[in-house]
């Protein structure tokens, strides 16, 4: 179920309604998670408001008692989304065993691909917000939803680079962001179903593809 602690917030911020607040867990659950699967199949621009309230089940004047616009459910839906995602990393790095950057990295890649908890609908969701979200005919300022890899593999890189295992001679930053682009584009790949690589394979590339050149 959503955090409640995250809606309250987020009706401080006019996000959504106190009205919101007030429908029951599993309600509020109908609502973000039709948002999730419509957005992420349809976009913004593509997906009118009465098509999501017929199939969350609620009629039109109730949507626009819970938010003032289908700019305020994208915002919500996309925060909502953002705090599952921080709570996903951390226990992603909870779970970390791994000495060695490359190992590191391979876990963190089977953990968000391989072994990933998001559902397909989720996936997409994933895709839009990062990818096509700016196309749309709504800005949502400072929300980047990849930053929690982002920080996670420039984590990884930079104990890299003190233990060695990495070239201290190559700037670190953009040593972690290009790692990140690589790493985030086998991702996308993936979730988008348009890899046919095996990932094995695709798992092999990565580690490949980093290290032969920022070896010591």
């Amino acid at each position: 179920m959503l955090d409640e602690n995250v809606i309250a917030e987020l009706v401080g911020r006019k996000v959504v309604s106190d009205t919101f607040r007030r429908l029951t867990p599993e309600k509020k659950e109908l609502v973000y998670r039709t948002a999730i699967r419509l957005f992420g199949k349809y976009g913004f621009d593509g997906l009118p408001v009465d098509r999501i309230c017929r199939e969350a089940g609620i009629s039109k004047g109730s949507f626009f008692q819970y938010f003032l616009s289908k700019s305020h459910l994208l915002e919500f839906t996309v925060l909502m989304f953002d705090h599952y995602l921080a709570l996903w990393v951390a226990e992603i790095r909870r779970s970390e065993t791994a000495v060695l950057a490359r190992d590191r990295l391979l876990h963190l890649y089977r953990s968000i691909v391989v072994n990933s908890k998001l559902y397909a609908a989720e996936q997409m969701f994933y895709l839009f917000a990062t990818r096509a979200l700016h196309h749309s005919a709504v800005v949502l300022e400072g929300i980047d939803l990849a930053r929690h890899f982002d920080e996670y593999v420039t984590e990884i890189i930079s104990r890299g680079e003190r233990t060695g295992e990495i070239r201290g001679d190559f700037d670190i930053g953009l040593t972690g962001q290009l790692t990140s682009l690589v790493l985030g584009a086998l991702v996308n790949a993936s979730y988008a179903g348009a890899a046919e690589t095996p990932r094995r394979r695709m798992e092999t590339y990565l580690i490949s593809f980093l290290f032969d050149g920022i070896k010591a």
